[in-house]
């Protein structure tokens, strides 16, 4: 019998940055699951169980590890992630932004028109690293 999940899944997401704390309670106020810290580093979960490895720049723990570069548009420099929430509509996307500023960020304003069927909305890190925020266009079957 086919087993319904994917193969495989995105296991770490490495990101250097300034201030490990500062950057943990940033990406955890996002609505990502806190983990764990350690000297120098600092496990967030998201969603699927991938795990986001912030590391203390120019430490000799993380002088090894190449910087992470993905993502589809180039708004904030070559340093970025791309987050999808888990709401399918515009509407979700408005509600998931309106509870970040709620919370004291400041998101960009929800992008006029779709890109490859996705709203989306821009924001920075603690690191002036960028970050979009996309609706989901997962699938039905499970991730």
């Amino acid at each position: 019998m086919e087993d319904s999940l994917p193969a495989a899944a995105l296991g770490h997401f490495v990101m250097k940055v300034q201030n490990i704390e500062a950057s943990y309670q940033f990406y955890i106020g996002l609505g990502l699951r806190a983990f764990d810290t350690f000297p120098g580093m600092a496990i967030v979960e998201l969603r699927g169980g991938t795990h986001l490895l912030l590391f203390q720049k120019d430490d000799q723990q993380s002088s090894a590890l190449q910087n992470s570069h993905v993502g589809q548009r180039p708004d904030f420099g070559s340093e970025k992630l791309d987050l999808m929430i888990s709401g399918r509509t515009e509407a979700d996307l408005e509600h998931y932004r309106a509870g970040l500023i709620d919370n004291g960020y400041s998101p960009s304003a929800i992008a006029d028109g779709v890109l490859y069927g996705h709203h989306y909305f821009t924001m920075q890190d603690p690191d002036g690293n960028g970050i979009s925020f996309y609706t989901s266009h997962c699938s039905d079957k499970p991730v």
